[in-house]
C-alpha cells in the first residue's frame, strides 16, 4: 500500500483570528462571537451580546459546540467550554469534528439588492441595472433579471449583503430560467470579498436553521 493511501486525512482548519463563529451552549441557546485567540488547545471567543437580556452564568458550560465556515465546509467542533466573563468563552477542543458540507456550494434563499453590468470587449462595465438576489452561494447568484443580459454574457456585479456593505466581483450568466431569473457563476472575486460572501452565506444559513428549530418555518 502506498504512503499516500496510509496518510491520515488533514485535520480541519482552526478558525482564524477575528473570525466570526457561532457557539451553542448545553441548553441549545446560540451566541455569535468573534475569535480573539487561537492555540492548538484553546479557542477564545468574545461573545456579541447586544441582543441578549439574560446574563450568562459563569463557569463550566459543557458540552459546547463551536461552528465556523472554512474552505472544506462548515466545521463543527465539540468540546468543553468555560464562560470566563459575561462576554468571553474559553473553548477546549476534544477532537469530535464534523464538516457539514462544502461551504462554497451551500445555497441560501435570500433577497438582497444587486447591481449588474455587462462587460465590454475592453473588460469595462457597461450600464448598471438594479436587480435583486433570489438565492446566493459562495460560487454563484440567482438574480431576478435583468432581461438585458443573455447566457454567456460576462457581467460585473455589486451585491449589498447588509446596509453599508458591498461585495463586488465578476461572473458569467450560466442559465436563464423560464421565469427570467439569471443564474450567474462567479468567476472573479478577491480574497477579502470571497471571505465576506462566505460569512454572509454562513450567517444566513444559521438564521434559517434557528428559525426552523424555533418552528417559524
Amino acid at each position: 500500500m502506498s504512503a499516500t493511501a496510509n496518510k491520515a486525512p488533514a485535520p480541519p482548519p482552526l478558525p482564524e483570528l477575528r473570525q466570526d463563529v457561532v457557539i451553542t451552549l448545553p441548553d441549545q441557546t446560540q451566541y455569535r462571537g468573534r475569535v480573539s485567540r487561537v492555540t492548538a488547545e484553546e479557542i477564545v471567543v468574545v461573545l456579541m451580546l447586544v441582543d441578549r437580556r439574560d446574563p450568562l452564568t459563569l463557569g463550566d458550560a459543557s458540552p459546547m459546540v463551536i461552528e465556523y465556515p472554512a474552505s472544506r465546509g462548515l466545521v463543527r467542533l465539540e468540546g468543553r467550554g468555560t464562560i470566563a466573563t459575561q462576554d468571553l468563552v474559553r473553548f477546549h477542543h476534544e477532537g469530535a469534528v464534523d464538516i457539514v458540507q462544502r461551504r462554497d456550494f451551500v445555497r441560501v434563499r435570500v433577497v438582497r439588492p444587486l447591481a449588474l453590468a455587462p462587460l465590454g470587449e475592453d473588460g469595462m462595465p457597461g450600464e448598471w441595472t438594479d436587480a435583486l438576489t433570489v438565492n446566493v452561494s459562495g460560487n454563484g447568484l440567482l438574480a431576478s433579471g435583468p432581461d438585458t443580459i443573455a447566457v454567456g454574457d460576462e457581467v460585473a456585479f455589486r451585491l449589498t449583503p447588509n446596509e453599508g456593505e458591498q461585495i463586488a466581483g465578476r461572473g458569467r450568466v450560466a442559465r436563464i430560467g423560464d421565469d427570467g431569473q439569471r443564474g450567474i457563476a462567479i468567476e472573479e472575486l478577491d480574497r477579502d470579498a470571497r471571505r465576506q460572501l462566505v460569512r454572509f452565506v454562513f450567517e444566513q444559513e444559521r438564521i434559517a436553521r434557528q428559525r426552523t428549530r424555533d418552528g417559524e418555518l
